[in-house]
């Protein structure tokens, strides 16, 4: 993006600015732009709670004008050899606000999960729509088989490779870690999301990143103060002192010493 605003010169910018000064300028704004985006979208997403992208796009692009008009304006005149030629405040803000809502709409588009590719895929899935009820006429004359069909909300977000029964779900950075007996898939959405379309699955939240299905459970341990739970398959599970109390009144049996 840096070598395409310096040989382009967009925004006024080729006339404006010296070339020289473009290779200075360029880099400076997509460098800053980048670290105020990734910020403004933690406060959007995790603080506001705006994750879709009606809502997402908007609030990100306006507080990205917000507080990116005045340096990149200030930078701009500052570097400018023709004054005239560069943009105004006004028409600053203006480009910040179209470039934000344009990467935001890029980065739902290339996001499976995103409202805004389910919204696309219904407004072209006609012949779609017509299979899927085909399908479940089938359906009716037998069990499905497929588990994002019969388990939960949840399964249905998880591709094909990886629809095995859920074991468990945790907390990676901004995402939730999907564990099934078939393998993991990671999903941009909020762990109490996760839990919620869970419903249906007996299981709790044993720690704040950590829900477990109560069939996967196979025993709990203790070690060094810690009280983990041994899962299915293999993995174990913290259950922090808060869950504690619920997690003891299971009745599990004890992990086998050296397990």
């Amino acid at each position: 993006m840096s070598i395409f605003g310096i040989v382009a010169g967009p925004f006024g910018t080729l006339q404006s600015i010296s070339l020289g000064m473009r290779c200075i300028y360029w880099p400076v704004i997509i460098g800053l732009g980048v670290l105020v985006g990734a910020v403004l979208r933690v406060v959007v997403q995790d603080y506001m709670g705006l994750r879709r992208y009606a809502t997402e796009a908007p609030a990100l692009a306006l507080f990205s004008a917000l507080l990116l008009t005045p340096p990149f304006w200030w930078l701009t005149d500052l570097l400018a050899s023709d004054r005239g030629a560069a943009p105004d405040v006004a028409a600053m803000a203006l480009y910040v606000f179209v470039a934000s809502m344009g990467v935001s709409t890029l980065r739902h588009a290339f996001n499976p999960n995103s409202d805004l590719m389910r919204m696309w895929s219904e407004e072209e899935g006609g012949a779609a729509l017509a299979e899927a009820e085909e399908a479940d006429a089938k359906e009716e004359e037998g069990p499905p088989s497929d588990p994002r069909e019969s388990g939960p909300r949840l399964a249905a977000r998880l591709p094909e490779c990886d629809c095995g029964p859920i074991i468990r779900l945790q907390v990676r950075d901004h995402y939730v870690e999907v564990i099934t007996c078939s393998g993991r898939a990671s999903l941009l959405m909020r762990f109490a999301d996760a839990v919620a379309e869970m419903e249906g699955v007996e299981g709790l939240q044993v720690h704040r990143s950590h829900w477990v299905a109560r069939a996967a459970i196979r025993a709990i341990a203790r070690r060094r103060g810690k009280v983990l739970l041994v899962m299915c398959d293999g993995s174990e599970v913290p259950v922090s002192r808060t869950y504690l109390p619920q997690v003891e009144a299971l009745g599990l049996p004890p992990a086998e010493a050296g397990a």
